[in-house]
């Protein structure tokens, strides 16, 4: 019995101690929206030389979770604007993530899972060599407001110019932990401090 229950405490504590591998580092986390019913959590992490900005979705209503996002970027960054052809890059890669984990799940609903949450992963990544988003398929679980990360699929890796990730990672911050643009940029570079 001793044994079982040694494997159970292993077996949860691997997805944790890959991500402490990489060198990750939580600054600080928020459930979205501000209000219940939360439909995921904002985090800003320092991964080794990295600044991350990482959104993880879980929402039975991930449709309009994603009109919003879709929104904010336009309203963000309009035609004409520095970044506006990297923010449709990105919410085109995002519409087509969306799609692929809601084709999973019909696929797993009609193998007999009730389940109704959709799942996905936003990361937006700088670093001094590159800067990116990434979008994944992750296995979450609910644990009251937090979010556990089980594991991860990456979907697509989109790399975009430093100016719109570094932007758009600072408004990510100002809207989700709800501080004005100076506190936003102090959190951000409080990610990049070692």
């Amino acid at each position: 019995m001793k044994r079982i229950i040694l494997l159970l405490m292993i077996c949860l504590l691997l997805p944790q101690l890959a991500f402490a591998a990489q060198g990750e580092v939580l600054i600080r986390h928020v459930p979205i929206p501000a209000d219940p019913p939360y439909q995921g959590e904002v985090r800003l992490l320092r991964r080794e030389s990295a600044q991350v900005v990482q959104t993880l979705l879980h929402s039975k209503v991930m449709n309009r979770v994603v009109a919003a996002i879709q929104k904010k970027e336009q309203k963000s960054w309009p035609q004409g604007k520095e970044g506006a052809a990297e923010s449709r890059r990105y919410t085109e890669e995002l519409v087509l993530a969306y799609e692929t984990v809601r084709e999973r799940a019909k696929e797993r609903q009609q193998g007999g899972e009730r389940d109704r949450y959709l799942q996905l992963m936003i990361e937006f990544v700088s670093d001094p060599e590159r800067s990116y988003v990434a979008l994944y398929a992750p296995a979450l679980s609910r644990e009251g407001d937090r979010l556990v990360l089980h594991k991860m699929e990456l979907l697509k890796k989109l790399p975009l110019s430093r100016h719109y990730i570094r932007k758009n990672m600072q408004l990510i911050i100002q809207d989700s932990f709800q501080v004005e643009a100076d506190e936003a940029g102090e959190l951000l570079q409080t990610a990049g401090d070692r």
